[in-house]
């Protein structure tokens, strides 16, 4: 599916192009898409996946932590992501952005592929070196979540968190919401919360994934 800008989300910093400069690294750009393993580029760089249930905002999120709100497709309708896209940052990592999982309405022939895209992705993509793993804040135990995670663990693939749509919880209640889906998952730090409508998020994002970074690979 064509990415498009949502323009009724506003990211003030979001450039619409590919080309931007940022203080986070220099250039973010869409490469490829697969509908299947076979289809799937040669491994160049290490790989981050994305991964996360159907509406969680991994568009959003991709846009918004990327600087371009163009890079990723977003809808109002969940289940839109069917495909693996891959995102190439600093030409040296990429960002695998695959279907969100647990999508009721779509087709089971359709649920069937993206389950075997998502598996076949993290049982033979040799070069996979992490999982970005996505959480709705608002919601602690989702059983498709807990799934994944089992699922997730058995691999043995550092996995780094974001607990998503902060926003969306009253101030008062965010911290003891975090520190429980914190405890839900027995989460080691780091974890990272996030919204897409203010920018201190984003720094502390990009701060807190080299450091997660930094400690997979030394």
């Amino acid at each position: 599916m064509p990415r498009k800008p949502d323009n009724k989300v506003k990211y003030p910093f979001c450039k619409n192009n590919t080309d931007q400069k940022d203080l986070f690294f220099s250039k973010a750009r869409y490469f490829h898409s697969a509908a299947y393993f076979n289809e799937f580029p040669d491994v160049i760089e290490n790989e981050y996946c994305l991964l996360g249930r159907s509406n969680v905002g991994k568009s959003s999120f991709i846009n918004h932590v990327l600087g371009n709100k163009s890079l990723a497709y977003v809808s109002k309708q969940p289940g839109k992501t069917k495909l693996a896209n891959f995102f190439c940052i600093d030409e040296s990592m990429v960002w695998v952005d695959l279907p969100g999982y647990g999508y009721a309405k779509a087709s089971q022939s359709e649920k069937n592929r993206c389950s075997r895209l998502i598996n076949d992705y993290c049982t033979k993509r040799k070069n996979l070196s992490g999982i970005i793993w996505l959480l709705d804040s608002r919601y602690i135990g989702v059983k498709v979540d807990v799934e994944a995670y089992d699922w997730l663990r058995q691999f043995g693939y550092p996995i780094f968190p974001i607990i998503t749509k902060i926003d969306k919880l009253p101030q008062n209640k965010r911290t003891k919401q975090i520190h429980e889906i914190e405890e839900y998952y027995r989460f080691t730090p780091p974890t990272c919360t996030y919204s897409v409508h203010k920018y201190s998020f984003r720094e502390r994002f990009w701060s807190t994934f080299k450091m997660w970074t930094q400690s997979i690979t030394s």
